[in-house]
């Protein structure tokens, strides 16, 4: 038998959340308290959160990144969109 202390977490999800990872977890061989030990061992690991937290929309983002790529030049530039095409599509 583990030997280690054990504790007691309570978080508060809503019901719907809770549900459909419960399903998740279990198509994966898994149960809530496993998960919950699997993220928390990773926090661990990491010294954090093992994902990104960000309050930019992933859309948003991409679209950032590619106006500081244009602000520095970093851009292809084609004359008609069958150019774009084929450069897009390697040529084919």
């Amino acid at each position: 038998m583990d030997k280690k202390k054990k504790a007691v977490i309570t978080a508060r999800v809503d019901l719907d959340t809770k549900e459909r990872a419960r399903k998740v977890l279990e198509n994966a061989g898994l149960d809530m308290t496993t998960a919950i030990n699997i993220y928390l061992k990773k926090v661990i690991a990491v010294n954090g959160v093992p994902f990104a937290v960000t309050a930019t929309d992933p859309l948003d983002e991409a679209t950032l990144k590619a106006h500081d790529e244009i602000h520095r030049g970093e851009y292809d530039s084609f004359n008609n969109v069958d150019d774009w095409f084929k450069d897009l599509t390697n040529g084919n």
